[in-house]
């Protein structure tokens, strides 16, 4: 699977990371727990751990450096610690626990032991699912303007549809990635805003 065809998968239908803040190849190999070189301020290092590995099959390191390689997981959790008071937060931590348990429930290999593909599988039949029956994202939505205790299926939903923009938002805005895979220019010149689009040429960065 082309990363590009894996990002068109999983971006269907997905929402901003938090709606209260501005915060915000090939899919391959065996991949276990993910060791943390950084320190959580919001998740636990397990959930940090948990979060890394969907990350990464959002944004897998291929001949780029992957989402773990550009720190989305710690610029993820930071903005998580920075609204830790608002109710998406909430949502978005018990959503991905949810989420693992279901992943351990539904998939014939253990959430910790599953490959980058497996990982980015298993997001994408969410939003198969989604596409399937609209209704669930409308109900999913209709629910978020309501107060009130929100179930499993609520923050599960939140989870998925949020750590895709989240991810891609993140890696997108990350000083590795604006300096070695877009195109990036640290002293820019004059503004020209009509250049032709040359096939192939890269973004330019916004670091």
């Amino acid at each position: 699977m082309e990363r590009r065809d894996a990002l068109k998968n999983l971006g269907f239908g997905s929402m901003a990371l938090f709606t209260s803040t501005v915060f915000l190849g090939a899919l391959q190999g065996c991949s276990s727990a993910v060791e943390l070189d950084w320190k959580p301020v919001y998740l636990s290092p397990e959930e940090a751990s948990q979060l890394g590995k969907v990350c990464e099959g959002i944004m897998p390191k291929t001949s780029t450096p992957g989402a773990i390689e550009a720190g989305v997981p710690s610029h993820l959790d930071s903005a998580l610690a920075n609204i830790y008071r608002n109710r998406e937060a909430e949502y978005f931590k018990r959503g991905l626990n949810v989420f693992v348990a279901n992943f351990n429930a539904n998939q014939e290999v253990s959430f910790d032991k599953a490959t980058t593909e497996q990982m980015a599988e298993a997001i994408n039949s969410y939003f198969d699912k989604y596409e399937a029956d609209k209704d669930i994202l409308r109900n999913y939505r209709a629910e978020f303007r309501k107060e009130g205790e929100k179930d499993d299926v609520f923050v599960e939903t939140y989870f998925v549809t949020n750590v895709v923009d989240s991810t891609i938002w993140s890696y997108f805005s990350s000083e590795l990635v604006g300096k070695e895979v877009m195109a990036y220019d640290p002293i820019p010149g004059k503004y020209e805003g009509c250049i032709p689009y040359e096939p192939g040429q890269k973004a330019w960065s916004n670091v």
